[in-house]
């Protein structure tokens, strides 16, 4: 796929990864399988609405993950400066962030069915709760984190480990995805005990993420200088006509994010979609992240970004699109005669896919878009003020679940569509920018770039 005869577009000759740089190889590929383990819009939100009817609060667990996520990541780069400090605060994050879900697995285990039958209240308080200190250590170890990890690295070896680290990614998501699905499908416990094998999965692998940290070695002196930041110089970006634009398209494509954590939900109780099959759509999103990424590599040095962003655009419009149309859809008899009673879990196993291969997309394209549109002094702030935008923007789904609230599922399908449509048509006034560095690099999954504000 990549030409060896083009240095700029290629990877570098396979070599023998470093010894120093394993276990930080493992353990970015374990906080992806985590992170798939535990997708807020689908997940998590289904563990919600199994709790409480109020929409609003189902469509406030993908928010809360995004938003607190990007919003701890701020003082994490304060805290750490050195190399030592970066360890230790990336091994109490995985450690935190264990404990966090281990005693949420713990609480779902201890908690019987038919106590939730009077009220789901108490487990669910214990959620929220797991969930903000979960998140929180997070973002706050996600940056000593990516910085550990480069240090571990030479700066002629970061092709080749970029290239493994990709490899890496995707074998890591899918492999979340088939345990996630395992756990939650048919055979597996009555609700809670289900997510609470899950989340105790989980915890183990968030330990041995820690044991991980704390082996990792980093060289003296690879440390990546700490970029600086003027507050005064927030705003400035705002001057950028050029930027504005790319601000609008983000802000629009992240509110179609508000139908998310209610498509399976709609999917279960209008449409008798069976719960456990969860993994279907698990799977589907994943392996719409997985198998698209190559192709937007491909797309991204055979045009720019912004045809990317485009294609994530109309890509954005699929889940919805469907889920409006599919009542309709089932009364067509060839459908029937084809998928019989499957149709619905066909239908949205395909919408999930295409959210998948969106998100991919943007969080792939995103930042190489906004890279050469920012002034080098100020790409930390034209960075920084399209992240705090976009973690406002992640509570698109509470406005979503207010929505079906007070009119119908319906209406909300209509008014992402609406929104997508406007990200479409916005896409075409993006800017062309010149990318100088075409070589792929990984893109870290995080609670962010699953809900498409990373």
């Amino acid at each position: 796929m990549f030409s060896s005869q083009d240095p700029e577009l290629a990877f570098p000759e396979p070599r023998r990864a470093p010894l120093a740089s394993i276990p930080g190889l493992l353990a970015s590929a374990l906080n992806v399988l985590a992170e798939v383990m535990l997708l807020p819009s689908l997940i998590l939100a289904f563990f919600a609405a199994e709790l409480t009817p109020s929409y609003p609060l189902i469509g406030l667990v993908p928010a809360l993950a995004a938003s607190m996520w990007t919003v701890a990541r701020v003082p994490a780069h304060l805290l750490a400066t050195r190399p030592a400090r970066q360890q230790q605060w990336a091994f109490a994050s995985a450690l935190v962030r264990a404990g966090a879900i281990g005693v949420l697995g713990f609480a779902a285990m201890r908690t019987n069915p038919s106590v939730l039958l009077q009220s789901g209240r108490p487990l669910l308080l214990t959620f929220f709760l797991c969930l903000i200190v979960y998140t929180v250590a997070g973002g706050l170890g996600s940056v000593p984190a990516a910085t550990l990890l480069r240090a571990a690295i030479t700066p002629d070896q970061r092709g080749d480990f970029s290239f493994r680290r990709v490899l890496a990614s995707l074998a890591a998501s899918t492999l979340g995805a088939l345990l996630a699905a395992r756990l939650l499908g048919a055979g597996s416990p009555a609700f809670p005990g289900n997510y609470g094998r899950l989340f105790l999965v989980v915890a183990v692998f968030l330990v041995v993420l820690a044991v991980l940290t704390a082996l990792q070695r980093p060289i003296p002196g690879m440390a990546a200088p700490q970029s600086t930041f003027a507050p005064r110089t927030l705003l400035r970006p705002l001057a950028d006509g050029r930027y504005l634009r790319y601000l609008v398209f983000r802000l629009l494509l992240a509110a179609t994010a508000a139908v998310d954590p209610f498509l399976f939900l709609y999917a279960v109780i209008r449409l008798g979609v069976p719960a456990t099959s969860i993994g279907i759509f698990i799977l589907a999103g994943v392996l719409g992240w997985v198998v698209s990424t190559p192709v937007w590599i491909w797309l991204e040095r055979k045009t720019q970004p912004r045809t990317v962003l485009q294609a994530a655009a109309v890509l954005r419009l699929v889940a919805p699109a469907l889920a409006l149309i599919l009542p309709q859809l089932q009364t067509v008899e060839q459908l029937l005669s084809r998928f019989g009673s499957s149709a619905p879990t066909v239908a949205f196993a395909v919408g999930f896919f295409a959210i998948g291969a969106a998100l991919s997309a943007l969080a792939r394209s995103g930042p190489a878009y906004l890279a050469p549109l920012a002034p080098p002094r100020l790409s930390t702030s034209y960075s920084a003020l399209t992240s705090g935008l976009l973690a406002l923007a992640a509570f698109a789904p509470v406005a979503g679940g207010l929505i079906i609230q007070h009119f119908s599922y319906e209406a909300l399908f209509v008014a992402t569509i609406l929104v997508g449509l406007a990200g479409v048509l916005t896409s075409g006034w993006l800017a062309e920018v010149i990318v100088t560095t075409r070589r792929p690099q990984p893109v870290t999954l995080s609670p962010a770039a699953v809900e498409g504000v990373g």
